[in-house]
């Protein structure tokens, strides 16, 4: 996923680390903000093309797959396609009733002359590149539901000019404009660069004209905790904006390894914290899905290496959960709400005790927690009925009383109930 860069981009972040690591409420979130239905997504999700993952991600309420169907993968020899390893995957998640996200990206080896990169297309290459394109994208038109031109050009994962990687994007969405008129079309998947965010390469992909077919920008708002990942998708809108993209923004990759060497790991305990807070931070903004890195570890991991520390769940033969049920809770119960923080009643709380309220069919959620040190005692006054807690490493209820008094610390309180159309009121006790 990252390679050296996000090591390296870590290790500045550290250095320039928020004074409060857990998440603040002055950003540039809309007060009230529609969350889509289908916003729920995973990083490669249904890799192991089993009933039981997939029966497993319709249990957490997933609505997206991401996937890299990589042209080497579907043309080993010249001319020779094999879709049956994404076909596998695709009918199955149509079956399911999620929706499939492919990546067309990196070269191919019976093209690489020496020590030539698979991370580049070569001018001279190119044909053969949009031939791939072409094929694939008419072999799956419609079955998936979205394709994204590449994967974080920013980073070592495209070794060629900013400029040829424009015109490849260009070129690219031409022919999947061509080939599929209805397919979201996706550009731009950018990562966290050294300094910052790539603005130069960002305003570039725009200027020259490489987005003209392309409907929505992918985003990967990789940072040290919950807080930051959500400046940082406020930026990241800043520079879009002005193209006409601020309102369409895909979040396909987020994610917080627990262990290895990124300097972005947390502690395992801190998982389900950082993943609901990150979760609720991103869906008040104006994004449209967000597709959590990943879903399995392996069953053999390597200490030092992050990529193998990013899964919410053990491994494909372990489905313990390291923050799935977390996320289970954020995808059940805030996709396809109305944020609305106008409609939060607050007496005399402090400014470090944030709340979010989402407003479903027939189901509130309210989701609290406190970014000072220590634990603010808040009367909750919540109109309805089947008044609900929830763990968030196991996802489970515990009724409470409409009118009670509940501990908030830095961990997020996530509460449920069945809605009459009255807001709820909070205070200091």
């Amino acid at each position: 996923m990252k390679i050296l860069i996000l090591i390296i981009a870590a290790l500045l972040l550290i250095s320039c680390a928020s004074s409060q690591p857990n998440g603040a409420a002055a950003f540039a979130a809309l007060p009230v903000r529609e969350i889509p239905a289908d916003y729920a997504g995973l990083a490669h999700g249904g890799t192991t093309r089993t009933q039981q993952e997939f029966d497993y991600m319709e249990y957490l309420g997933i609505n997206w797959i991401l996937h890299t169907f990589s042209w080497n993968r579907v043309e080993v020899e010249p001319g020779e396609w094999d879709f049956q390893y994404f076909d596998e995957i695709v009918d199955m998640a149509v079956d399911t009733g999620i929706k499939t996200l492919g990546i067309l990206a990196y070269g191919n080896r019976y093209l690489i002359e020496g020590n030539e990169s698979t991370f580049y297309i070569r001018p001279d290459h190119v044909p053969y590149f949009l031939r791939y394109v072409r094929r694939t994208v008419e072999h799956f038109r419609g079955r998936v539901d979205a394709w994204c031109i590449w994967n974080e050009p920013n980073t070592p994962f495209w070794k060629g000019s900013d400029k040829e990687f424009f015109e490849l994007t260009r070129r690219t969405a031409e022919v999947i404009r061509e080939v599929d008129s209805d397919v979201i079309i996706m550009g731009g998947a950018f990562n966290r660069g050294f300094f910052g965010l790539p603005k130069k390469y960002i305003r570039g992909l725009f200027e020259s004209g490489a987005m003209e077919n392309v409907d929505v920008v992918a985003f990967h708002p990789y940072e040290i905790n919950p807080a930051r990942a959500a400046r940082l998708f406020d930026k990241f809108k800043k520079e879009v904006e002005p193209y006409g993209f601020g309102d369409k923004i895909w979040i396909t990759e987020m994610g917080y390894p627990t262990g290895g060497r990124y300097p972005t790991r947390i502690p395992e305990r801190k998982k389900s914290e950082y993943l609901v807070k990150t979760w609720t931070l991103l869906a008040i903004r104006e994004n449209h899905s967000l597709l959590w890195y990943q879903l399995f570890d392996p069953e053999v991991r390597q200490t030092s290496n992050s990529e193998d520390f990013f899964g919410i769940v053990r491994s494909s033969e372990d489905y313990s959960s390291k923050a799935a049920e977390a996320l289970r809770l954020c995808a059940v119960y805030l996709s396809g709400t109305i944020y609305n923080t106008l409609d939060v009643q607050r007496e005399e709380l402090p400014q470090s005790l944030v709340s979010y309220y989402f407003i479903g069919h027939d189901t509130s959620t309210l989701i609290l927690w406190n970014n000072n040190p220590g634990s603010v005692n808040v009367r909750l006054q919540l109109p309805g009925n089947n008044h609900q807690t929830f763990d968030l490493d196991n996802s489970a209820a515990t009724a409470i009383q409409a009118n009670s008094i509940i501990k908030v610390n830095s961990r997020p309180v996530f509460i449920t109930w069945q809605s009459d159309g009255a807001h709820p009121v909070l205070s200091k006790n």
